[in-house]
C-alpha cells in the first residue's frame, strides 16, 4: 500500500516505521525533515519530501507524487508550541488540517487517517466511567491545541461526508517516546527530559505539563493504532481513541522510572497547570472490537523500551 504521512516528527516516523515492516511504500511530508532522526526511527527506505501544510499548492504536489491510497496527517504544531501564538498555532493546524483535506479529496485518495488527541475531552464533565468517543468535547478550558483538534475532527467529518472519502480521527492520549519535538509537546519533552536526567544519575524533573493524573501511550503503540486503521478493511466509525487504557499519577511516574533505572529520583520543579483532573481513561472497546487495536506497554514496560530505543539513537 502507498501511504503519505504529514509530519516526520515522533507518531510520523514511529508510524512509517510499523507500514515499512508491514511491506508499505511511505513518504513523509514535512516543512523541516530531520534526516538523522527519519533514518534513526524510521528505519527503512522511506521517501521525504519537503513543503509546508501551510501552502496548498505543496501539499497538493507531494500528494500527486506520492499517489498513496491512505494518507496520514500527524503534522502541525503541539501543546506550549501552538499556545505560544494562537493565531499561528490555529493557522498551521486548521488551515493546515484543511489543506490536506482539499488535496485528499482533489486526489481522489480513498482514506484520510487524522492524528487527534484526548485534549478534545471537556473534563468539566462527569467522569463516570471510561472515556468514550462520545464524551462531550471541548469546552471552557480548553487550549489551543485541544481547540484546533476539536474543530479539525469537525472540518474532516463535514468534508469526508461532502466528497465520500473515508475518515478515521485517532485520539491519542497522551504520547511518549524519542523525539525530537520540534512541534512542541509538553508531556514528551518532559518525559525526553526526565530520561535523559536519570541515564545521568541526576534527579527527573517533573514539569508543569505532567499533570497529577493522566493518560500516557507509549508512542510504539500509537504507532500500531495508526498502522491498523490504515489497514482496516473498513471502518465502522469515524473516531477511534488510542490510548493505554490505565490512569497514571505522577507517584506511577516516580516509582516506575526507580523500577527501571536503579536508584533513579524524580522530583516536581513545576506545578501543574490548574485544569480539571483526568479521573479515567479512555475506552478503548471501539479501537479494540474494530480496529483489533491493544495496548502492550504498561508504563513500565514503555520506559524501559524508550530507554533503549534513546540509547541506541544517540550512539549509547
Amino acid at each position: 500500500m502507498r501511504v503519505l504521512i504529514t509530519g516526520a516528527g515522533m507518531v510520523g516516523c514511529y508510524t512509517a516505521h510499523e507500514l515499512l515492516k508491514r511491506g508499505d511504500q511511505v513518504t513523509l511530508f514535512d516543512i523541516a525533515p530531520r534526516d538523522d532522526y527519519i533514518r534513526a526511527i524510521a528505519r527503512g527506505d522511506a521517501a521525504v519530501s519537503r513543503g509546508d501544510l501551510s501552502e496548498l499548492p505543496q501539499v497538493i504536489e507531494a500528494i500527486l507524487n506520492a499517489k498513496p491510497e491512505v494518507v496520514i496527517h500527524t503534522g502541525g504544531l503541539i501543546g506550549g508550541a501552538a499556545e505560544q501564538s494562537p493565531y499561528r498555532g490555529f493557522r498551521v493546524n486548521i488551515d493546515g488540517t484543511i489543506n490536506v483535506a482539499e488535496a485528499v479529496r482533489l486526489a481522489g485518495v480513498r482514506r484520510l487517517i487524522f492524528a487527534s488527541s484526548l485534549n478534545v475531552n471537556d473534563l468539566s464533565h462527569p467522569q463516570n466511567g471510561p472515556l468514550t468517543e462520545e464524551f462531550p468535547a471541548g469546552g471552557d478550558h480548553v487550549h489551543v491545541y485541544g481547540a484546533s483538534k476539536v474543530a479539525g475532527e469537525q472540518i474532516l467529518k463535514a468534508y469526508a461526508r461532502h466528497y465520500g472519502f473515508e475518515l478515521a480521527a485517532l485520539r491519542f492520549a497522551g504520547v511518549y517516546g524519542y523525539g525530537h519535538y520540534a512541534g512542541g509537546s509538553g508531556i514528551g519533552r518532559n518525559m525526553l527530559e526526565m530520561v535523559k536526567a536519570v541515564l545521568e544519575h541526576r534527579p527527573a524533573p517533573l514539569r508543569a505539563r505532567i499533570a497529577e493524573t493522566d493518560e500516557m501511550v507509549y508512542v510504539k503503540d500509537v504507532a500500531q493504532g495508526v498502522a491498523l486503521a490504515t489497514h482496516a478493511r473498513r471502518l465502522p466509525h469515524q473516531v477511534y481513541n488510542i490510548g493505554s487504557g490505565a490512569i497514571v499519577t505522577t507517584d506511577d511516574l516516580v516509582r516506575a522510572f526507580a523500577r527501571v533505572v536503579l536508584g533513579a529520583k524524580a522530583e516536581r520543579v513545576e506545578a501543574p497547570r490548574p485544569e480539571p483532573p483526568r479521573l479515567q481513561p479512555l475506552d478503548l472497546s471501539r479501537s479494540r472490537a474494530e480496529l483489533g487495536y491493544e495496548p502492550r506497554f504498561d508504563l513500565e514496560a514503555g520506559l524501559r523500551d524508550f530507554i533503549e530505543e534513546y540509547k541506541r539513537a544517540e550512539g549509547q
